[in-house]
């Protein structure tokens, strides 16, 4: 044979030929109702339901891997709520849009079974009878049906260019199940395992499935993040710092399933809104969501729309398990979302109201997170502060921030009102209202909020203890009985963006 001769490959082979199309099909990440037995049997099995800390983990994880081994011109999505969030980190990361198709199917239903399954008696795998017809009027038929129809429509409006595609494990098998031509056979899918089909030379090709080498090995997630690339290359790397700390710090605290609130807290996120006097029908941001309540309430107050963010997976697991529990039907009207204060993944202009509580302490940044707010107000919107106030006494506020940093690592500092303003100022947002709101705390249930290690409880205690007589980090500390309590000063801003 000469060396200018074509090379003869059997179908088998991939072909060096460029490929006609690519279809990265991708399953989304774990979901709380593929962690929480007890919770499935509370709602309807083919419910949404936001990720679990795990699951960010893992589409975190996924688009690292995605932004440095592929290349991908086009980001679609079911409309699945777990597969939106995968797909909406995905492109955060890679900076694509994601295309929500809302014609894609979702989960199986529980009692869905495989046309032609042999027979689970039967150890042999001598079937060579040709399969079956699937009838379009059923169960499976209708599901096969309109997500092959969807998948070829977005295929064809794609040619010669790379689709991923994020949709649920069944979506995943039962797409490879059609282009291998037959459905008894059952397919594992694992979260954010990636299978790609591939046109090439005319025909389809399975050039891999179920690919998760992106995933740590073993099952337990990985606490990391990624340093944010819109961070500015002289700030030292302290954003990427503060993000680490808030990351391991509250993912100490595990998820709580139910509703429970406690009540003086909740009483705390009522105050806070009756001095925000936000209007009703309005889509509203709640920057540091946490465990998600004050996006809740915020829903149940009238909002037409609320979007919580947290850079926690922990936090975010906790809040959409709140959202699952709850009995409202405001929680429909909840979301949550992965990612840092300072660099959102939303467009300009895109909230009437933002809320921004007990978040500003945590950074080393402040303004960076209040000009990135201010971007995504409308003109007219609303940006609501709380946050933690210090003492005017530069040597109260080192105490505070001392004993503060003990009971929670991951604070950074306490800032005066005038600070508070000129930062806000400086966001170019004009303040409107004002307020010092003081709320008295025990100091067990606020060491309990954080569950505070041992030893730092020990040190905290003899922190305040020991100025008590002075007042020496501000608190105004005292005993009631046999109870150490404090006066927790929060500061409230009211600005509008002009």
């Amino acid at each position: 044979m000469s060396s200018s001769s074509a090379v003869l490959l059997s179908v088998d082979h991939l072909s060096p030929t460029p490929p006609e199309v690519r279809l990265l099909l991708i399953c989304h990440a774990e979901g709380v109702q593929n962690r929480y037995s007890n919770l499935v049997q509370q709602i309807a099995p083919t419910a949404d339901s936001g990720l679990t800390a795990f699951g960010w983990e893992q589409t975190s994880q996924l688009a690292h891997w995605l932004a440095t081994h592929e290349s991908i011109d086009v980001l679609y999505s079911a409309p699945l709520l777990q597969s939106r969030l995968t797909a909406q980190r995905i492109g955060q990361t890679l900076g694509l849009p994601v295309t929500i198709d809302d014609r894609i199917p979702g989960r199986f239903p529980p009692d869905l079974t495989l046309p032609a399954a042999w027979e689970r008696s039967q150890r042999t795998i001598m079937h060579f009878d040709p399969p079956p017809v699937i009838a379009p009027e059923s169960p499976y038929g209708i599901y096969l049906h309109s997500l092959i129809e969807e998948i070829e429509a977005i295929v064809q409006a794609n040619w010669g260019k790379t689709v991923a595609l994020v949709l649920s494990g069944n979506g995943v098998a039962t797409t490879v199940r059609h282009f291998a031509g037959g459905h008894a056979l059952s397919i594992t899918v694992s979260h954010t395992a990636i299978t790609e089909l591939r046109r090439q030379d005319g025909l389809w090709t399975l050039v891999y499935a179920n690919r998760r080498e992106h995933l740590p090995v073993g099952t337990a997630p990985v606490q990391r993040q990624r340093m944010i690339a819109t961070e500015s290359a002289d700030d030292g790397g302290e954003v990427a710092q503060d993000i680490a700390h808030v990351v391991a710090t509250y993912a100490r605290i595990p998820p709580q399933v139910g509703e429970h609130v406690n009540t003086q807290r909740r009483q705390r996120l009522q105050h806070l809104l009756r001095f925000a006097q936000l209007p009703k029908d309005i889509s509203v941001l709640d920057v540091g969501a946490g465990i998600g309540d004050l996006s809740l309430l915020l829903a149940e107050e009238g909002a037409r729309e609320v979007v919580g963010i947290d850079i926690s997976p922990t936090m975010l697991e906790a809040a959409e398990l709140m959202r699952l529990s709850s009995r409202s039907p405001a929680a429909a009207r909840v979301s949550f979302r992965l990612a840092p204060a300072h660099a959102l993944p939303f467009r300009d202009e895109r909230f009437d109201a933002i809320i921004c509580r007990l978040v500003l302490h945590h950074s080393h940044k402040p303004q960076l997170i209040l000009n990135e707010l201010a971007r995504l107000l409308k003109h007219g919107g609303v940006l609501i502060v709380a946050d933690l106030l210090s003492a005017d006494d530069p040597v109260k506020r080192a105490t505070q921030n001392a004993i503060e940093e003990k009971r929670n690592p991951s604070h950074v500092a306490v800032f005066s009102a005038e600070q508070y303003r000129k930062q806000i100022a400086s966001a170019g947002l004009v303040i409107e209202a004002e307020q010092i709101a003081t709320f008295e705390r025990e100091l067990d249930e606020w060491l309990d909020d954080m569950q505070t290690e041992p030893g730092a409880r020990t040190v905290v205690r003899e922190m305040i203890e020991a100025g008590l007589e002075t007042d020496a980090a501000g608190l105004h500390a005292r005993r009631q009985a046999r109870t150490l309590v404090f006066d927790q000063r929060l500061f409230y801003v009211k600005a509008v963006k002009p």
